[in-house]
């Protein structure tokens, strides 16, 4: 196995800085300047329970947590710990941008930024699940792991829900149902590929998918009882995806050659 990829140099601190600005940001609309983001956002009938949104604490922390710790360690414990930085980094920056622009309330400039947040974050998945050098401290994969899995899942909900948010303020009714169990239903098969893609090694991906869709039935029940079934359906599904891509990875391990 090839040796232990490493990092180092400007781009490990602009880590650190940027996971420290996206910690920062909520300072500026929470001090009065701007709208909060509940409040620059549209409700909708798919939109899950403020209390979900206090994931958000623990993806600030464990962004910190990562970014020091490559500092530190001058790896990431993955194979491409440049490439897993610089998407990490964007994301980063994104959640922090996002945050001004959402105070701003430029109501279509948001979701984009969370597509952009996505698409890279997605990527540090697919990273982050490829095999690393076993030379990689444990902890350090399993910290990189969770943390990429915690935040694509949670940037897979957001984008959907900010792109819905953005159709229900200016082009379609906040409270016609359709169209937003089509984005709803969208969002859970998006997650299942994904999760069936990475969730045996990211196994955060589909747990935080799990908490997200959650909070649906917590404000749809009594009100709009597709909405709960779709979204009861999707964890469900989640759980049964999660469970077939963990036996179907201990198959091919044991079928594997042993390495002498």
């Amino acid at each position: 196995m090839a040796p232990l990829a490493r990092v180092s140099g400007p781009i490990t601190w602009l880590a650190v800085i940027l996971a420290v600005a996206q910690v920062v940001a909520p300072v500026v609309p929470f001090s009065g300047i701007g709208a909060s983001p509940n409040e620059s956002t549209t409700d909708l009938l798919i939109t899950p329970a403020g209390w979900t949104f206090s994931i958000w604490s623990l993806i600030y922390l464990l962004s910190v947590v990562f970014a020091l710790a490559v500092v530190w360690k001058g790896a990431t414990g993955t194979a491409d710990p440049r490439r897993l930085l610089i998407d990490l980094e964007i994301a980063f920056a994104g959640a922090a941008i996002w945050i001004l622009v959402s105070a701003a309330e430029w109501t279509w400039v948001t979701p984009i930024v969370l597509t952009v947040m996505t698409v890279v974050l997605l990527d540090a998945a697919r990273i982050a699940a490829r095999p690393a050098d076993d030379e990689a401290p444990g902890w350090l994969r399993v910290l990189a792991r969770i943390l990429v899995g915690i935040y694509a899942a949670w940037a897979t909900a957001a984008v959907f829900q900010n792109w819905a948010a953005a159709i229900g303020a200016d082009l379609a009714d906040p409270e016609s149902l359709g169209w937003q169990l089509t984005v709803l239903i969208l969002c859970g098969l998006f997650g299942l590929a994904v999760t069936a893609a990475v969730g045996s090694v990211l196994v955060a991906y589909p747990l935080t998918l799990i908490w997200a869709f959650l909070g649906i039935p917590a404000t749809a029940q009594g009100e709009t009882t597709a909405v709960v079934w779709v979204a009861v359906v999707t964890i469900v599904a989640l759980v049964v995806t999660t469970g077939a891509t963990f036996v179907l990875r201990r198959r091919r391990l044991d079928r594997a050659p042993a390495v002498a």
